[in-house]
């Protein structure tokens, strides 16, 4: 499927917020006019350390947060900007699964009723609820169905808080999921049994994912295309098998070093701890106090988008 039909389309996508730092008010940006598109059944791996804007693009997408400039359309739809009835449609084809599956659900409903609140709310055909209740927890591995759907969630394992989240979502018919960080307050031991979880709904549902990670590792598992963000800018984009074979962006390489199992051996590069530079107005690549190859060039203009090869591309003046 080409980029012009694809289901969701961001263009520009520009988030900024006021600060103030003691003397005016100034702004900061922490999604920094991105464009990106995710096709029907696939899942585009958003990578990036804490504070890169991961999450805030998710919340972007739900229009949680009101976008100051750009476009979003799912669906042919453009959605940016809009309100009420045309919002709660639009919920109804587009869901997030969050991080803390425990902050994520109210203690004081049980299982059961988590499940049932979207499906009232958003089908507009007459179903059995409690048959779609079962269905839906038979399909995320909620089992055995009937004691299960009487709990609540202190009664639940992390593993099975996350799987009420991803039934919840569900319920609601999507074509479209955010999965903001949704296997990294998880065991490592359940880790790979959630991913496949989600891949096989991927299958059934012919669902499209962004899905947030810092984690490399599942990234490259779970993603068909990953997409690096640092500082509100997107640094590399390539498929996953590409990206991990033949990184470009030394932002890329730095957080290749320092995940586990990468093949990549050798101590970490010296760079900065310094946190990016989000004021509005910045010069040059958000990297930059970080990057270890850095230029003058670097540090006064924003670097251009090279095409490494077809699909793989980086953001980046000394990318060869």
């Amino acid at each position: 499927m080409s980029e012009q039909d694809s289901l969701v389309k961001v263009e520009n996508l520009l988030v900024r917020f006021p600060v103030n730092d003691g003397k005016r008010k100034v702004y900061i940006n922490p999604v920094d006019y991105v464009s990106f598109h995710i096709n029907a059944g696939e899942v585009l791996a958003l990578v990036g350390e804490s504070g890169s804007g991961k999450s805030t693009i998710g919340k972007a997408l739900l229009r949680i947060i009101e976008p100051a400039s750009g476009t979003i359309e799912v669906g042919g739809q453009d959605v940016t900007h809009i309100k009420r009835g045309a919002l709660k449609e639009y919920r109804k084809n587009v869901q997030m699964v969050f991080q803390d599956p425990f902050g994520s659900l109210n203690p004081t409903r049980t299982v059961e009723k988590h499940v049932i609140y979207p499906l009232k709310k958003h089908q507009t055909e007459r179903i059995d609820i409690d048959q779609r209740v079962d269905e839906l927890m038979q399909q995320v591995g909620l089992t055995p169905v009937d004691e299960t759907r009487i709990k609540y969630p202190h009664e639940l394992s992390g593993g099975q808080r996350q799987r009420v989240a991803i039934a919840r979502a569900l319920a609601a018919n999507p074509k479209f999921l955010v999965a903001d960080e949704p296997i990294s307050m998880l065991d490592v031991s359940i880790r790979a049994g959630i991913l496949k979880l989600m891949n096989q709904l991927r299958e059934d549902y012919n669902l499209a994912y962004l899905y947030i990670t810092h984690d490399l590792a599942s990234a490259r598992y779970f993603g068909h295309r990953i997409m690096v963000l640092y500082g509100g800018k997107i640094m590399e984009t390539a498929s996953g098998e590409e990206l991990i074979r033949h990184p470009s962006h030394p932002y890329t390489k730095l957080l290749l070093a320092a995940t586990p199992g990468s093949g990549i051996r050798g101590p970490l590069p010296e760079t900065s701890n310094r946190a990016p530079n989000l004021v509005e107005g910045r010069k040059g690549c958000p990297f930059a106090d970080r990057c270890p190859i850095v230029t003058d060039i670097c540090r006064e203009e924003a670097p251009p988008v090279v095409e490494v090869s077809t699909g793989h591309s980086a953001a980046c003046h000394h990318v060869a």
